[in-house]
């Protein structure tokens, strides 16, 4: 059998998992974010990041720099591995390499994962220890983003609610606004003016 493809058909290359994770980060930046807690140790020569993640969460973490081992304390998570998705449940530990970019989804319990990193000289300094171990994506990690990125992610949130994208509502104001930044007060304002012009409920 013989198949043509006419003008303009074109075939979309399947994804990497890497691809899908990175597009799965996209459309999570889009929504509210979940409350993830986030707590950190540090032993002689050991630091340790643990997140407890809501039930019912979808979540992407950075790719890491270095290997490191996973300790899952508790509650079902499905992940990405070396080896394709696997699920597991707590109490469970594995060994990670780097060069990972994982996506989670939890179940119906809350879970708790834990990082476990080699720390040779003690370093206790979060910024520094996050650009050593991590690619760290342009909208921070977790409990370190600046008021900046938490801004620019409520914002896209925000829009997204809306069904709408920047383009379409910089153009649905005045330019004379001077929106340079996507701060909580701009996000105030864009609503104010949204639910004058289109009689919007928020």
């Amino acid at each position: 059998m013989q198949v043509a493809y006419g003008k303009g058909f074109e075939l979309t290359p399947a994804l990497s998992m890497s691809g899908k994770v990175q597009a799965l980060q996209a459309e999570l930046l889009k929504m509210p974010q979940a409350d993830i807690i986030t707590e950190h140790t540090f032993m002689p020569g050991v630091y340790e990041r643990k997140i407890t993640i809501p039930a019912w969460t979808v979540l992407t973490g950075a790719a890491h720099k270095t290997d490191y081992h996973v300790r899952l304390e508790k509650g079902t998570i499905a992940v990405n591995t070396e080896d394709g998705v696997k699920t597991f449940t707590g109490p469970f530990e594995f060994a990670a390499c780097a060069g990972l970019q994982r996506a989670g989804r939890v179940f119906e319990e809350e879970v708790v994962w834990v990082d476990i990193y080699a720390n040779p000289d003690n370093c206790i300094d979060l910024a520094v220890l996050e650009d050593r171990l991590y690619i760290v994506p342009e909208y921070g990690l977790g409990d370190s983003r600046t008021k900046e990125q938490k801004a620019a992610i409520a914002y896209r949130a925000f829009l997204y609610k809306l069904g709408m994208n920047d383009g379409e509502v910089n153009e649905m104001f005045d330019a004379s606004v001077g929106i340079t930044e996507k701060t909580p007060d701009i996000c105030a304002l864009v609503a104010s003016r949204m639910q004058a012009k289109c009689n919007l409920v928020l």
